[in-house]
């Protein structure tokens, strides 16, 4: 008999915890007789997968790919831009950039892609346009003594989507030691800070496709409503994630604080003898609940 040829695929995640990854790969059933390796490059993850059995690959695929499915972006030589392009294009979505800072982290980036000029317009409509340009500057009705680069692009991004009627806007908030990055979209803006060292580009890249996807964004990715966006001043902190611990300790003390008023109140109507409380509760049914035959007036 001969042995089945051992097969593999690559899958590509971006904003996957490299231990959540190790800790799916442990939990594969020995039967699938399936095994991987990871490398982690920033933010980006590639998983090699091996199995014995093509059926083994998919089921051991199919385990990552519902575990991160918002992180999953491709397999094989899928690259972050293709994806990005192919999801824009998927969901009929309109990329454009509110400023230069954001066009220089996107164009050069997706400027070799096939169908990118369907879903960005690599400013020729947007900031870059002679027209539009100052018009979007216009729009964002900064006041003249504003110098905070995150207000800034949020009133950038926010304009340039509504100038050009794109359906998402990116702007860049570069600073000393980081910058912020900034999608908006018609629900409101995603921002996310990137410390320098970082590759920014990437993360604006992913932003965009996990939003054009409908999926949810990487951990640390913060949103603010777009009727606060304008307003706020500040980046917006991840809502943190409530311990379930915590619901039921709520749960527990609003049920004990429920049985010590249902207590005191017991005590008050048998003055201190809970003994004669079924027999008080009998009577009162009693008298109150109508004989068979009676007439109710």
């Amino acid at each position: 008999m001969t042995q089945q040829q051992e097969t593999g695929c690559v899958l590509r995640l971006f904003g996957a915890q490299s231990t959540a990854v190790g800790k799916t790969v442990e939990n594969f059933p020995p039967q699938w007789r399936a095994a991987a390796q990871w490398k982690s490059r920033g933010a980006e993850t590639l998983v090699a997968l091996q199995a014995q059995s093509p059926s083994g690959l998919k089921k051991a695929a199919q385990a990552l790919r519902q575990a991160f499915s918002a992180d999953l972006y491709g397999a094989g030589e899928t690259t972050l831009p293709a994806a990005v392009v192919e999801a824009l294009e998927r969901h009929d979505k309109l990329l454009i950039c509110a400023d230069a800072a954001a066009g220089a982290l996107l164009e050069a980036r997706l400027e070799n892609l096939p169908g990118a000029e369907k879903v960005f317009d690599f400013g020729a409509v947007s900031y870059a346009n002679p027209k539009t340009g100052p018009l979007i500057e216009k729009r964002a009705r900064l006041p003249k003594d504003c110098t905070d680069p995150l207000r800034q692009a949020l009133a950038r991004a926010q304009a340039a989507r509504r100038v050009v009627g794109a359906d998402l806007s990116a702007a860049c908030a570069e600073r000393e030691s980081d910058c912020v990055l900034v999608l908006s979209c018609r629900k409101g803006c995603f921002l996310r800070t990137v410390p320098a060292g970082e590759n920014p580009a990437l993360w604006l890249l992913d932003i965009i496709r996990r939003t054009a996807a409908n999926k949810p964004q990487a951990e640390g990715t913060g949103f603010l409503p777009a009727r606060r966006a304008a307003k706020k001043d500040v980046l917006p902190s991840p809502q943190p994630k409530r311990h379930p611990l915590r619901r039921v300790c709520m749960t527990l003390l609003v049920l004990a604080l429920l049985a010590a008023l249902a207590a005191v109140g017991a005590w008050e109507y048998t003055n201190g003898n809970f003994y004669a409380l079924p027999e008080q509760l009998r009577a009162l049914l009693t008298e109150h609940v109508p004989r068979p035959g009676a007439t109710l007036v």
